[in-house]
């Protein structure tokens, strides 16, 4: 019924209703609270959307003029009368459907509302878009919350690569006037394999358990140069050597590999890392 309605409104391509039921004890974050709040939504393209929207804010408004009419109109009156009546009230109910679709053609097409049609139930509702408004600021100040948060991280993710690349990546964020921090990269964090170093086997599967040696190889030589630098802390320091050790047994692991397969295809094993590794 009319006198439940609460707020018709049409965003995009959804029409929703919201209707007041008593029988109903129901909390949504459309409601701020309140109880008993049905919404019934439907969904089309925007065009006829807005149609349904605008032929539903006459009709209430219908609604409002004949409800304001029967409490104007005698109990007792002739048909004659009613008659008489019926078609005075003909040209302005006309002007102010025209009126009402001047309203309608300043409200975005985007979104638009009961509220917002300037009908009699406007007054009604001002608390509760106080009340939305405070909670769509709400978000706005979460969401700029978690950007900075996003922000600062791309920042240590750009201080990490220009650490090991040497170069500050174009993707750090800048403020309007900042110059990008200057970063000295970390010592023994890059290197090239030697075309010549790599192996020419013929079975593929060996071939590539000799190049993961030799990446491998590397990457020790690598790890300990970082575990070498000066002035460091302990805590940074232990870590390093721990992953100087890690490197190194991963070498030896594939080399292991590579003598078992060698074995296993009647060649004779290796001693790579005996001979080339640094000693600790």
């Amino acid at each position: 019924q009319w006198k439940q309605l609460e707020n018709l409104y049409f965003r995009e391509k959804k029409f929703a209703v919201e209707v007041h039921d008593p029988r109903r004890i129901s909390v949504s974050r459309r409601t701020f609270g309140q109880s008993g709040l049905v919404v019934q939504t439907w969904y089309a393209n925007t065009s006829l959307i807005k149609s349904i929207w605008v032929m539903a804010i006459s009709q209430h408004q219908f609604y409002l003029d004949r409800k304001q009419s029967k409490a104007k109109i005698p109990s007792a009156r002739s048909l004659d009368d009613i008659a008489m009546d019926l078609t005075e009230m003909g040209t302005p109910k006309v002007s102010k459907l025209v009126t009402l679709e001047a309203k309608n053609q300043l409200i975005m097409a985007s979104n638009g509302s009961l509220i917002s049609s300037g009908s009699q139930d406007s007054e009604v509702s001002e608390e509760q878009k106080k009340e939305k408004i405070m909670e769509l600021k709400k978000k706005e100040k979460l969401l700029q919350e978690k950007l900075l948060q996003k922000v600062e991280e791309l920042k240590k993710i750009c201080l990490r690569e220009a650490e090991l690349t040497g170069k500050m990546p174009k993707e750090y964020p800048l403020s309007a006037g900042e110059e990008p921090p200057q970063v000295r990269r970390r010592v023994g964090t890059t290197f090239k394999l030697d075309d010549n170093l790599l192996p020419s086997e013929e079975d593929p599967t060996l071939q590539d358990l000799e190049s993961n040696f030799i990446i491998q190889q590397k990457l020790v030589e690598a790890a300990k140069k970082l575990a070498s630098e000066p002035d460091l802390c302990k805590n940074v320091k232990k870590k390093r050597k721990q992953e100087y050790a890690d490197a190194v047994k991963k070498l030896q692991e594939i080399e292991n590999s590579i003598n078992e397969y060698r074995i296993k295809c009647g060649k004779k094993p290796t001693q790579k890392s005996t001979l080339t590794l640094p000693g600790k």
